[in-house]
């Protein structure tokens, strides 16, 4: 099994050689979704796909079901992926799974930051302090979904980005 300096070196070559391909892809092929197409935005849908696939390499690695590095490099904030590592087993379908890994990862990231929130807005009101911003952070969480789906030239890069950062990270460990 390849340590994390394999792949994460794996990740940022890759994204260098991505960010071209994309870029000309899109140029040559001019992809749409629905009405919307990406070739009026070339730079801005690469930038969006090697973003999302940089950090779906990096920190929504499909190792952050062990004590790896890409867990520490949450910081204070890897408590959060506690309950995951306890949840998932390692190289599962949950975890290494072409498509299912990185959007499982997501959607927990999604439900944990709602967590805190929901812990900080309580500790907030118990202490005494303000909730406000707890309460923008509902706020901005809760429209996070309406805007992907009302903007399939913004959702459909980052899942293109978080699904082939998960998929070079599984073709990896096979061989």
């Amino acid at each position: 099994m390849p340590n994390y300096k394999t792949h994460d070196g794996i990740t940022i070559y890759s994204a260098c050689a991505l960010g071209p391909v994309c870029y000309w892809a899109i140029n040559q092929y001019a992809p749409t979704v629905g009405e919307y197409a990406f070739t009026s935005a070339p730079l801005t849908t690469t930038l969006l796909v090697v973003g999302a696939y940089l950090f779906s390499g990096l920190l929504l690695s499909n190792d952050l079901d062990t004590y790896s590095r890409p867990y520490r490099r949450w910081g204070p904030l890897r408590i959060l992926w506690y309950p995951y590592q306890r949840l998932v087993a390692h190289r599962s379908v949950l975890s290494h799974g072409v498509l299912i890994g990185p959007l499982l990862r997501v959607f927990y990231l999604y439900v944990m930051v709602e967590v805190l929130l929901f812990a900080v807005y309580h500790g907030a009101v118990l202490t005494g302090y303000s909730t406000q911003m707890a309460q923008t952070g509902f706020h901005m969480v809760a429209n996070v979904f309406p805007y992907l789906v009302a903007h399939p030239q913004v959702s459909v890069p980052l899942l293109v980005g978080l699904v082939l950062g998960g998929i070079t990270h599984s073709i990896v460990d096979w061989f």
